[in-house]
């Protein structure tokens, strides 16, 4: 087994509740070579301190604190610290079952891949119900599956030399992940491990599940510029490799998604904007 060190990246806001059942996660790997980069992202509950007690007694985990800027400008500040040649995220509310770095490491010891991006299977827990998300179908176009199955951060693992040269656009909020994934995998290759091996917690304080409780005009404004920004300014990137219109379909589907979700919210006001 190769002993190649791993970075697992993760940013913090208001983590309290989660943060420490995540850091556990990552404690309990079976694959040892690993360090742990939290950026707190300027919270306001007690999360840094809980954080920072955490790395007295554990010195792979290291804390950095930055003015609130969003997750992607936390997820670059540790990747700047980073030391391995292997960059892998976990969301703070998010986990690692014990033998996710131990199937990745055995992935590139056996496959020996280019870089790239690798993702993991994911299981989404909401309360006591778990489903097991849809693999990448890599036969199909890559791109377009990445578009439709939304790859998340905790099943990420980007190999360094790749981030860089791309890393999230501290521009986007929202769809950063996604901004980003579609970058890199239209330059790169991307593989798919079909092992699960991550949990997305689904909880009532989380961002989609905020964000879809209450639709923010905002918020529905962020997310569309960020399709746009690829759609504008990265065109030759999806030259040949996107259906011509991809990204104008993308941007009506997602405005219809927040238009059904607004109707069912009873936000008459915000339904008719979306619609106009």
């Amino acid at each position: 087994m190769i002993k190649e060190l791993v970075s697992i990246i993760t940013p913090s806001y208001n983590s309290s509740k989660f943060i420490e059942e995540t850091i556990a996660s990552v404690q309990a790997q079976t694959y040892s070579h690993w360090e742990m980069l939290i950026t707190d992202d300027g919270s306001t509950d007690n999360s840094y301190e809980i954080i920072k007690e955490i790395c007295k007694k554990d010195s792979r985990i290291k804390l950095f604190s930055i003015k609130n800027a969003g997750p992607a400008v936390a997820r670059n500040n540790s990747i700047k610290h980073a030391k391995g040649k292997y960059i892998a995220f976990l969301d703070s509310d998010d986990f690692l079952l014990p033998e996710h770095l131990h199937v990745l490491a055995t992935f590139i010891e056996n496959q020996k891949p280019s870089p790239g991006l690798i993702a993991t299977g994911l299981i989404t827990q909401q309360g006591q119900i778990t489903k097991k998300k849809a693999f990448l179908a890599l036969q199909k176009n890559v791109l377009e599956e990445i578009g439709s199955k939304f790859l998340i951060p905790t099943q990420c693992c980007v190999h360094r030399s790749v981030l860089e040269k791309d890393q999230f656009d501290v521009r986007f909020r929202l769809w950063e992940d996604t901004h980003l994934w579609l970058r890199i995998a239209a330059q790169y290759p991307v593989y798919q491990i079909e092992d699960y091996t991550t949990i997305q917690h689904i909880h009532e304080q989380g961002t989609v599940v905020q964000g879809m409780k209450k639709i923010s005009l905002i918020e529905v404004a962020q997310y569309v510029s960020a399709i746009q920004d690829l759609r504008h300014k990265h065109t030759a990137l999806f030259e040949g490799k996107l259906p011509m219109n991809y990204f104008n379909f993308y941007i009506d589907s997602k405005y219809r998604m927040y238009l059904y979700q607004a109707r069912q919210n009873k936000q008459l006001n915000v339904t008719l904007a979306i619609w106009f």
